[in-house]
C-alpha cells in the first residue's frame, strides 16, 4: 500500500498548470507587455515631438540670421558721414534691382491675391506666396573685402588700380561701389586683372545691367576702397522639394535665379521704425505703404512663421498666431508650428556732422 500511495503522489505532482494559472501567467504578461509598449510608444513620440521642435527652431535661427545680418549691412557707404558726391553709370539705373541712389531698403506688404504695397514687379519677386511681405536690401557682398585704391585717378574714365588679388570677391560682372568720404560711385566692373578695374560702357554679364557711361563721376584718390555689392530679395514661395503646399524662405540676388534657402517657413511680416523727425531715433513702427519715406527707417522687425515639414499624429493645430500685427489663423492641420521675431538696426544710418 505505502508503494501506491507514493506512485500516486508522484504522479499528482507532475500534473503542470492548470488553467486557471495559465490565464494568471497570461494577464501578467500582456500587462508586462503593455507596459512596454507604452514606454515605447512614449519614448517614440517624444523623439518625434523633440526632433520637429529641434528642426523648426533650426530653421528660424537660420531664416532670421540671413534676413537681420542683411539687415545690419544694409546702406553700406564706407564713411561715418554721408558724401557729397553720389553717382551710378549702371544702364537701367531706374530699375528696382540696380536703383541704387535710391533708399537701401524697402519693404513690400501684402494687400490681396498677386498685390503688394508699394507695388512691385512679378518678375521681381516670381512666384511670391500671398499672405507674406517682401523685403529689398542693398548691401556688399558678404565675405567680400574691400580694394584700396594705390594710385589717384586722373579722371572718372580712368581705370581703378588696386592690389593684385584674388582673394577680394570682386570678379568681372559684379556691380561694385567706390567710395570715399566725399563721394560714392556704383558700376559694373567689365573686367579685373592684373590689380586694374575697367568700367568701360556696356556690359560682360546676362545678370547684370552694363554701364551706360565709362564715367564714374568721380577721380577718387588713392586710398579710396571698391568693393561690391548686391540687391537681395527675401520672399516667402512655394517650396521646390518639399510636400505639396509646403513653402520656403527664397532669395533673389539681383537678376540671378531666386534660390530656395531654407524650407518651413509659412509667412513673413514686417514692420519698419521710421525716425519722423530727423533725430536719427525710431519714432514709430509700421508696415510698409506707398507713402513710406524708406530713407528715414532706421530698423526693421522681422516675423517669420515655421512649420514642420510633415504631419505625424492626430491633434489638429487650432492656435491662433501672433506675427507681429498680422494674426494667422489656426491651419489645423497636423503640423508643429512656432514664432520668430527679430528686430535689427541698419548700423550704417548712424551719421556724424
Amino acid at each position: 500500500m505505502a508503494s501506491v500511495e507514493q506512485g500516486q503522489s508522484a504522479v499528482r505532482t507532475q500534473r503542470g498548470f492548470s488553467l486557471v494559472e495559465l490565464m494568471v501567467a497570461m494577464a501578467i504578461s500582456l500587462l508586462l507587455l503593455g507596459g512596454v509598449i507604452a514606454i515605447f510608444s512614449s519614448s517614440r513620440t517624444s523623439y518625434e515631438t523633440t526632433s520637429s521642435l529641434s528642426r523648426i527652431q533650426e530653421t528660424g535661427r537660420f531664416a532670421l540670421d540671413q534676413i537681420v545680418g542683411d539687415i545690419r549691412a544694409t546702406g553700406f557707404s564706407g564713411c561715418a558721414r554721408a558724401p557729397k558726391y553720389v553717382s551710378t553709370s549702371l544702364s537701367s539705373a531706374t530699375d528696382i534691382k540696380w536703383d541704387f541712389l535710391s533708399a537701401p531698403l524697402r519693404g513690400f506688404q501684402f494687400v490681396s491675391a498677386g498685390s503688394f504695397t508699394p507695388s512691385i514687379a512679378s518678375t521681381d519677386a516670381p512666384s511670391a506666396a500671398d499672405g507674406s511681405d517682401i523685403l529689398l536690401l542693398r548691401r556688399p557682398e558678404p565675405e567680400s573685402q574691400p580694394l584700396r585704391l594705390q594710385a589717384n585717378m586722373a579722371s572718372g574714365t580712368a581705370d581703378f588700380t588696386v592690389p593684385n588679388t584674388t582673394s577680394s570677391g570682386l570678379d568681372a560682372g559684379d556691380i561694385a561701389l567706390a567710395y570715399s568720404c566725399e563721394a560714392q560711385a556704383y558700376f559694373q566692373v567689365r573686367s579685373f586683372a592684373g590689380g586694374t578695374i575697367t568700367h568701360a560702357v556696356g556690359g560682360n554679364s546676362s545678370t547684370a545691367p552694363g554701364n551706360a557711361t565709362a564715367d564714374v563721376n568721380y577721380a577718387f584718390r588713392t586710398n579710396a576702397e571698391v568693393i561690391p555689392v548686391q540687391t537681395v530679395i527675401y520672399y516667402i514661395r512655394a517650396s521646390s522639394t518639399g510636400p505639396a503646399g509646403s513653402t520656403s524662405l527664397w532669395r533673389r540676388i539681383g537678376s540671378n535665379t531666386p534660390e530656395e534657402l531654407v524650407e518651413g517657413v509659412e509667412q513673413m511680416q514686417l514692420r519698419f521704425g521710421v525716425d519722423t523727425n530727423g533725430d536719427e531715433i525710431v519714432d514709430t513702427y509700421s508696415t510698409a505703404t506707398a507713402g513710406t519715406d524708406w530713407n528715414a527707417v532706421h530698423s526693421v522687425e522681422v516675423g517669420l512663421l515655421v512649420r514642420s515639414i510633415d504631419q505625424y499624429g492626430g491633434d489638429r493645430d487650432q492656435e491662433t498666431y501672433q506675427l507681429l500685427d498680422v494674426p494667422v489663423p489656426a491651419a489645423n492641420d497636423s503640423r508643429m508650428r512656432e514664432v520668430f521675431m527679430a528686430t535689427a538696426s541698419l548700423r550704417n544710418r548712424m551719421r556724424v556732422n
